[in-house]
């Protein structure tokens, strides 16, 4: 009788290897959603005030990993001032790369040393 000469993944591997596709394709779901929403934007916003100066490539990181997108530039012709309108609809300005459940699970890891919710839960709450 011969041995099954075949080998499978651990449960482990199984794991990194789902969440790898889970975050490619969560990363080009958000990417697509977030310039859709650029998109609107640009369409509604109001033309006499914020002049679109041209489009600049950002990355954020989220809990889906790098998410490089390109969004509108604009200059606000009232205040003066250069700002990305999809940035302030997103509640994201100063925000740097890093999304807000990121940098949530980052301050509480700095903080106690663990996460008291799982990654799960952070989501539900939102």
């Amino acid at each position: 009788m011969q041995k099954n000469n075949i080998e499978y993944l651990n449960l482990k591997q199984i794991e990194q290897l789902v969440w790898r596709q889970l975050q490619e394709t969560f990363s080009e779901v958000m990417k697509t959603l977030l310039e859709d929403m650029d998109k609107q934007i640009a369409q509604e916003r109001n033309k006499k005030r914020y002049r679109l100066v041209d489009k600049r490539t950002t990355t954020l990181v989220s809990l889906f990993g790098e998410i490089e997108l390109e969004r509108n530039y604009y200059r606000d012709r009232e205040k003066g001032e250069y700002v990305y309108l999809l940035d302030r609809y997103l509640e994201f300005e100063g925000a740097g790369t890093f999304s807000s459940l990121i940098e949530e699970a980052a301050l509480e890891l700095a903080i106690t040393g663990h996460l008291t919710e799982r990654p799960q839960t952070h989501l539900k709450h939102s």
